[in-house]
């Protein structure tokens, strides 16, 4: 067994063997490779194409209406399935996203000795706060769904909350919404930055899974109450580890984010991380309007989460929807082609915008304000 130093750079878990390190980072210069050199040649045989070229034209002038934009898609996927380099970067997408979870496991298996060893040993440090509910459970719409093609399921694993294998696969960006080359971590923080307001007290993330957005909460807000909740008690309490050797006070709990057990009014500002896809379209109704509900007035609500169809090009439209199939997204398409804009206003939220911080529509943002 490797038995790392117990430094800041491990405090994520992710300490992996060197034979895995090489497996995985294989699988990043594939996914590297599919989402550059392949996807360019894909997009430029589509708008080669009558039928693209028309869609695309289409697309960027034409109607942004839920039936127009899915009818849409749903023509250019037909166009874009017959031609072979799109098929041929769509499988090797769907390798690596097999491939690089069942890898994962693996790497954390591999080091079980030392994951164990470190999940015993005492977290206290910053003073934070961890409420687990062992016994509530999972919403419906969670049944017999293996995110993003996960071998277990939400809470199946007792390691499952050790994933940075994951990371190395993903440092290149080119999967799902992210744009190649993207650095997810300096997004976070240009994403939290969106928060109108510069002083705000109390700050919930809703659907946090771990610590690592509340982390960019910290580096704009190092003042604030941090507060996250979420349905998984394992990343929550993987999370909570992390926070503490930190030294980053937080508040943890698992909830669900449509009753998050704060009190009316409480609440200055609440962020929502690559949250909303994972639900259907009526379950994140319900999410807003508990978050209208724990929001102070004036208080301000910022999400970040893929683009709609609506809001990138026809191609780019056809890449995102091709995730509800095929890397075990089965809420993708449903929220694409939503409007949070206007599900915002319906609530009572004003002073709404949705807009995209970078190419490809990604980082995708909307924010509002309670009156």
């Amino acid at each position: 067994m490797n038995t790392p130093t117990n430094t800041a750079s491990n405090l994520n878990s992710s300490t992996i063997t060197q034979r895995s390190r090489a497996g995985l980072d294989a699988l990043a210069a594939m996914l590297k490779y599919s989402s550059t050199s392949l996807r360019s040649v894909a997009r430029e045989d589509f708008l080669a194409t009558e039928q693209g070229a028309q869609l695309a034209r289409e697309h960027e002038d034409g109607a942004t209406g839920a039936e127009e934009v899915a009818a849409r898609v749903d023509s250019a996927i037909k166009v874009a399935s017959a031609l072979p380099v799109h098929r041929m970067e769509r499988f090797v997408q769907r390798y690596v996203a097999e491939e690089m979870m069942s890898r994962n496991v693996v790497s954390v298996e591999e080091m079980r000795d030392f994951h164990v060893m470190q999940d015993a040993a005492p977290v206290e440090g910053a003073g934070g706060t961890l409420e687990l509910d062992g016994d509530a459970p999972l919403p419906a719409y969670y049944e017999g769904v293996h995110y993003h093609l996960s071998p277990h399921g939400a809470e199946d694993y007792d390691l499952g909350a050790k994933g940075g294998g994951i990371g190395r696969v993903f440092r290149y960006g080119g999967f799902a919404a992210v744009p190649p080359s993207s650095n997810i971590g300096s997004q976070r923080i240009d994403v939290v930055r969106q928060f109108r307001q510069a002083d705000l007290g109390r700050i919930l993330e809703i659907g946090c899974g771990g610590v690592f957005t509340l982390m960019a909460i910290h580096r704009v807000f190092p003042e604030a109450e941090l507060i996250g909740c979420d349905l998984n008690g394992q990343t929550l309490a993987e999370g909570f580890r992390i926070a503490e050797r930190m030294g980053m006070k937080v508040t943890l709990r698992q909830r669900d984010a449509r009753d998050t057990g704060e009190a009316a009014g409480s609440i200055d500002g609440v962020f929502s991380y690559a949250l909303h896809h994972e639900a259907p379209v009526e379950v994140n109704r319900e999410m807003f309007r508990e978050v209208f509900r724990v929001l102070r007035s004036g208080g301000e609500i910022v999400i970040s989460d893929p683009p709609p169809f609506r809001g990138v090009d026809i191609f780019d439209a056809v890449l995102l929807e091709w995730d509800n199939d095929h890397r075990e997204e089965p809420y993708f398409r449903e929220t694409c082609l939503a409007n949070w804009e206007d599900e915002l206003r319906a609530i009572g939220f004003v002073d709404v915008e949705g807009y995209a911080l970078g190419d490809h529509g990604y980082p995708w943002v909307t924010r509002a304000v309670k009156p």
